[in-house]
């Protein structure tokens, strides 16, 4: 059986879609929702969030860690078992035993290679380094406080007999462990992987750590949402050895291609809390510190550049539990709203004229 031209130039056409026009129209309202919805959450987001705002928490072994003093009275440091070396002929050379308390912008530093003694320099603000007070030391023996002029260094060293409570004690081991040592001010973690410049090693190196991020979720207490703030946790990563963490600033950026200085023109001051202390089975010693600083830097051997680590507003989107239980809410309204067209239009009453009665009329 032949088929006709007409049917086999139909065959050869291919066959092309249409779109009916209630179709185009759905397609239409569905772009205008989307143009309206996408703004409407942005718009919504800034309306409930006050701002992005993250904690990072820093567990690390590491030689050294220092930061500049913004709260002298929060980084008063217990010494015992000492000794000192200071510009104040009073303290030069002698063990002490007390407490120090470094003066406003202060650099302290604390350091310790391998297993050996913790040492502890304090220099006087960047002003006048000479004839700047880097803080005052209180003995525990209840005498007078006595200014630390200059820069001061301070060793553990077990040779030290303070007083008669100290000789005492001197056969307790738990006694030569230095106590835990109090961070609070504009930190960093480790410095950057170099040669050894004398056979008196500098404390430089981060061994290891783990750095946890986290963030703030959004807080909105109308009626019937009422969603509290609450951490919630964005990511965990782990420290290179030989690295340096810090808080991250754009002047810093800037200025480590040409000199490494540390110098920042930024009006915000970060803020690191937390504390450091020597355990003898490890080598260098344990520093949990915390900041909610927003963005960190992370500085790598072989990398000039800083690696930042922030939650950026998309980790918020999309991670944030209260957000999603907003999204669960809006997606049960959408749901509910479709079922309920859907049963409207199952059971809509159709019209009692047939069909072919309304074609011949």
């Amino acid at each position: 059986m032949k088929t006709s031209s007409v049917q086999q130039q139909a065959l050869k056409k291919p066959n092309r879609l249409s779109i009916r026009p209630e179709h185009k129209r759905r397609a239409l309202l569905f772009i205008v929702i989307l143009f309206l919805l996408v703004p409407g959450m942005f718009v919504f987001f800034n309306a409930i969030s006050s701002g992005l705002q993250s904690v990072s928490q820093v567990s690390a072994l590491t030689e050294r860690v220092d930061f500049e003093v913004t709260q002298p009275r929060l980084t008063a440091i217990p010494v015992r078992r000492m000794r000192i070396a200071t510009d104040n002929p009073t303290l030069n050379g002698k063990c002490v035993d007390g407490i120090i308390l470094p003066a406003l912008k202060a650099h302290v530093m604390y350091g310790r290679v391998g297993y050996g003694a913790l040492s502890i320099r304090i220099a006087p603000p960047e002003d006048d380094p000479q004839n700047t007070i880097a803080g005052e030391f209180d003995p525990a023996s209840n005498g007078k406080a006595l200014a630390l002029k200059g820069s001061t260094y301070l060793e553990a060293d077990t040779g030290c007999a303070l007083n008669l409570t100290s000789k005492q004690h001197s056969a307790n081991a738990q006694a030569s462990i230095p106590l835990p040592l109090p961070i609070w001010g504009k930190a960093n973690v480790g410095s950057e992987f170099k040669g050894r410049m004398s056979s008196d090693p500098d404390p430089i190196l981060l061994l290891s750590g783990q750095l946890k991020v986290s963030a703030r979720s959004v807080q909105c207490l109308i009626w019937p949402l009422d969603l509290r703030a609450t951490l919630y946790p964005v990511a965990t990563l782990d420290l290179p050895v030989g690295s340096r963490l810090e808080s991250f600033e754009p002047a810093l950026a800037a200025q480590l291609s040409k000199d490494d200085s540390r110098k920042s023109q930024a009006e915000f001051v970060p803020n690191w809390w937390g504390t450091a202390y020597v355990d003898s089975d490890k080598p260098a010693f344990v520093v949990e510190l915390a900041t909610d600083v927003p963005r960190l830097s992370l500085l790598r051997p072989n990398q000039h550049e800083p690696e930042v680590i922030e939650v950026s507003r998309l980790n918020q989107i999309f991670e944030d539990p209260n957000l999603v239980k907003v999204y669960k809410l809006i997606g049960g309204l959408l749901l509910a709203a479709t079922m309920s067209g859907w049963l409207f239009n199952a059971f809509e009453r159709k019209s009692d004229t047939p069909e072919k009665e309304i074609h011949s009329q």
